[in-house]
């Protein structure tokens, strides 16, 4: 029974793996539409733009308390990642 949950959390592990660098080069795509848009603007192409909208929506939506708690919890993040490194 222990080799049968070793396989799967093994299993688990790899899978999470794999969806986290799919997350990275999903986000890593995104944010390299919103810097083509940055830089060219509207003539960027529609790749960039719609992100740039996207992004602009997500804002929007989230409000200015919003926005700045979500970089609190990422400069708490970064912050934790370096003290936990030392």
């Amino acid at each position: 029974m222990e080799n049968i949950l070793k396989k799967y959390s093994a299993q688990v592990t790899s899978l999470s793996k794999f969806i986290w660098k799919l997350s990275e080069l999903g986000l890593s795509i995104a944010i390299a539409g919103l810097l083509l848009f940055l830089l060219l603007g509207e003539s960027a192409g529609a790749f960039p733009v719609s992100v740039a909208a996207n992004f602009s929506e997500i804002a929007n939506s989230l409000g200015p308390k919003g926005i700045s708690a979500i970089l609190a919890a990422a400069v708490f993040l970064l912050v934790s990642k370096r003290l936990i490194d030392k």
